[in-house]
């Protein structure tokens, strides 16, 4: 853990943890736990979306409001390396586990939307007495 749950987390659905890949969400949130997908060895075919996936069911056993991705790792696989004599390295994925603060609202669908217009009818605007 990297810092404490601003409430208690439970298991989760999959579909529900969010997953940003390009930025943290906008809404205030707790950096919970540091999670990792990483291949089993260098001749493993994962690839990005086997990491999403791993990381996503990962977050949702612990009950995360969502995944911040963070970088790309390379791990030496010595078994490899030895016995294919070549040097070879496992890929993998690093991210947190974010949960939400309990105050926080859910941000609108469409942040940069114009406000909706009223359907209602104005009314009419009462003469002005000359002044």
């Amino acid at each position: 853990m990297i810092n404490s749950a601003p409430h208690a987390m439970r298991p989760r659905s999959l579909a529900s943890v969010e997953i940003f890949s390009s930025g943290p969400p906008r809404r205030p949130y707790v950096d919970v736990a540091y999670l990792e997908a990483e291949q089993q060895s260098s001749y493993s075919f994962d690839d990005t979306a086997d990491f999403l996936a791993r990381l996503r069911e990962q977050a949702a056993r612990m009950g995360c409001d969502g995944v911040v991705i963070g970088s790309v790792t390379h791990a030496a696989d010595p078994v490899a390396s030895v016995t294919a004599n070549v040097n070879t390295s496992r890929k993998g994925l690093t991210a947190t586990c974010i949960v939400y603060l309990p105050d926080a609202a859910a941000p609108p669908s469409n942040p940069g939307a114009l406000p909706p217009v009223s359907t209602t009818a104005t009314p009419p605007l009462s003469p002005s007495s000359p002044g």
